[in-house]
């Protein structure tokens, strides 16, 4: 299984060193996403104060807009979780729950 993953050329991998998959990594992300056409990210995690803020935020900065996905997020502390999502993330980027990402999906089936 591994091997096919590994002779799959439309996989990459990144190495994430901080909370910035942006900033903080082994890989020209923000390069790599532009030089594929994509315009639009969609980030989750289990920091929503940390990684997930970071990197969204990092790559909205970019120039992607910037999805959040909320029910695939979590925090170490309820508090961090809810003050992210209603300060922090309205300032550059969507919520957005898995459900929509789907029926977004399948109306481009």
């Amino acid at each position: 299984m591994q091997d096919e993953l590994d002779k799959n050329p439309r996989l990459h991998q990144l190495v994430k060193y901080g909370p910035s998959a942006f900033k903080q990594s082994d890989y020209g992300l923000a390069d790599e996403l532009k030089n594929n056409s994509v315009s639009k990210i969609y980030v989750s995690g289990v920091s929503m104060s940390n990684g997930v803020l970071k990197t969204a935020r990092d790559g909205a900065d970019l120039g992607f807009e910037a999805m959040i996905i909320e029910d695939a997020c979590a925090d170490r502390k309820l508090k961090n979780f809810q003050k992210t999502k209603t300060d922090e993330i309205p300032k550059f980027g969507k919520l957005i729950k898995t459900k929509e990402i789907i029926e977004e999906l399948n109306k481009n089936v």
